[in-house]
């Protein structure tokens, strides 16, 4: 059963069709990209009722996002339901390319987008106030520099709810400590870049600092940033969350919440990573300029430990 639903002609010609329309992102046909998805949706679903879930290498597609994540993420919303539909996005950039808009354009999210670049928050209002979908009402835009003392405040004032079915978390920066630091909004599912460059079995993340940037990092050191998959693993089983899935390059991880469609989606270990050709490929190339680093070491119950420069990089 399971070999003749993946190979379903329908199921196959419809992922066709949306790799083939995802284009430039400007100029593609809307419309069929939206029949496409809707009938995509249909066939997960009659799969489903027939006992059969897909593995994630069989329903990732890129529209929206940088790699295959929209249809991940899409696929895990088909089978877990949603509540409110509404995405929550750090780092957005102009909303061309991010996790959020594929769901916002296609199947009518609602969407708080944040971006610390006002130049790509400006050209992403003019994106969505141009597009078909969202002309009538476009996401929440703003720019602003999130840290752990402002980030609740700020999404509060804002009115993102409590409870959101999504969040996508990518600054380059201190995104395990802002993560550590979201209590009063409960995201349903989570999706983040992790640093592959760090092996699977440290957990590691940079120190916290409000003014953090990778770019002011020493030439050939800008991946000491962000967080280990083992870090992330460690902070959100201390918050109710399960890792899920990687993106096929290993540099986005999906966390549910343990709530959410444990019978359909089970844990995965951080180590799935390691058979990933593109994370050896990072690890060799940047590893060894980045473990003497300052790295902190994340312990189980997701509190950070100083690690001193100089000094093996081991879990705590």
């Amino acid at each position: 059963m399971l070999t003749f639903l993946r190979n379903l002609q329908p199921l196959r010609s419809f992922k066709r069709s949306l790799t083939f329309l995802a284009g430039l992102p400007d100029s593609y046909d809307f419309t069929a990209v939206d029949i496409a998805q809707k009938q995509l949706v249909a066939t997960w679903v009659h799969a489903y009722r027939a006992g059969v879930v897909l593995p994630f290498e069989q329903v990732g597609f890129q529209a929206r996002s940088a790699e295959e994540e929209d249809g991940l993420l899409l696929y895990i919303f088909t089978l877990a339901g949603t509540t409110n539909k509404v995405v929550l996005e750090i780092s957005a950039q102009d909303g061309r390319t991010c996790m959020a808009s594929n769901l916002i354009l296609h199947h009518r999210w609602t969407g708080f987008l944040y971006d610390g670049d006002p130049v790509w928050v400006e050209s992403g209002r003019r994106f969505f106030e141009g597009h078909p979908a969202t002309r009538g009402w476009q996401p929440t835009y703003n720019s602003h520099w999130f840290t752990v003392e402002n980030i609740e405040a700020r999404l509060a004032a804002d009115g993102v709810p409590a409870e959101i079915d999504l969040l996508s978390l990518d600054i380059d920066g201190i995104d395990l400590h802002l993560w550590k630091a979201l209590d009063s909004v409960s995201p349903r599912v989570l999706i983040a870049e992790f640093n592959s460059a760090v092996p699977s079995d440290l957990s590691l993340t940079v120190p916290y600092r409000p003014d953090f940037a990778y770019t002011d990092n020493e030439p050939g050191r800008e991946m000491f940033r962000s967080a280990s998959l083992a870090a992330y693993v460690a902070v959100s089983r201390a918050k109710g969350y399960r890792l899920v899935a990687v993106n096929r390059l290993g540099y986005n991880a999906i966390f549910l919440r343990n709530d959410v469609a444990a019978d359909i989606f089970p844990e995965i270990e951080a180590s799935v990573i390691d058979t990933l050709p593109d994370v050896a490929v990072t690890r060799a190339e940047h590893w060894p300029r980045l473990k003497d680093l300052a790295w902190e070491t994340v312990g189980d119950a997701g509190r950070p430990v100083p690690h001193r420069q100089g000094e093996p990089a081991t879990v705590g």
